[in-house]
């Protein structure tokens, strides 16, 4: 979490996670429902769970942990099966990895399995006029399906990693080619 202990910032952090948790719209929306409670037992209990569930799954602290939304991960992944110790194996791989331009996404992309999170790195515009000249604005998936239209121009293209990164890939020249809009597009939801 961002802010200094017993400061209002965890206070208003903690309340944003339950909110998020009792579908509610702000944290305004729970201060009423719970503004004749004598304690705050309940709060506490939540804040604890939560920082008792990160600390359980992600063994070693890393500094990429600060800021990111525990709480709301906790709602969502709470009840994942998951193994801290293949969870600690994943995040050292992961930091290490140069493909990772975004190393807290480390922790977003392995409980959701979503990669956009890792922000990985992406062909540079040189690297794109390679292939494409190489290519000579051919989409090689419209060449496959025998489509009228396989050049393009490169505005109509977009870089592709022939071997995706979850399989090894990197983002190298000889792992590029440039594939039309569509069927990259159809690439991405495989």
């Amino acid at each position: 979490m961002n802010g200094e202990v017993n400061r209002q910032d965890y206070l208003e952090t903690t309340l944003s996670w339950i909110i998020d948790r009792d579908g509610l719209d702000k944290i305004e929306d729970y201060m009423s429902l719970h503004q004749h409670d004598g304690h705050a037992t309940q709060l506490w209990q939540y804040f604890n769970s939560v920082i008792d569930w990160v600390k359980t799954l992600f063994i070693n602290y890393r500094r990429e942990m600060k800021g990111l939304p525990w709480g709301v991960l906790y709602n969502k992944y709470r009840n994942k099966d998951l193994d801290p110790k293949q969870l600690e194996k994943q995040v050292a791989e992961l930091m290490i990895d140069d493909e990772v331009t975004k190393k807290s996404g480390i922790y977003l992309y392995l409980l959701s399995g979503d990669e956009k999170y890792l922000n990985l790195r992406r062909f540079s515009e040189a690297q794109k006029r390679k292939a494409y000249e190489e290519q000579g604005g051919i989409c090689r998936d419209c060449l496959k399906e025998k489509r009228d239209k396989v050049r393009y121009r490169i505005e109509e293209m977009e870089a592709d990693h022939i071997t995706p990164w979850r399989d090894g890939g990197k983002t190298v020249l000889s792992n590029c080619q440039m594939l039309c809009i569509e069927h990259n597009r159809i690439k991405s939801c495989k």
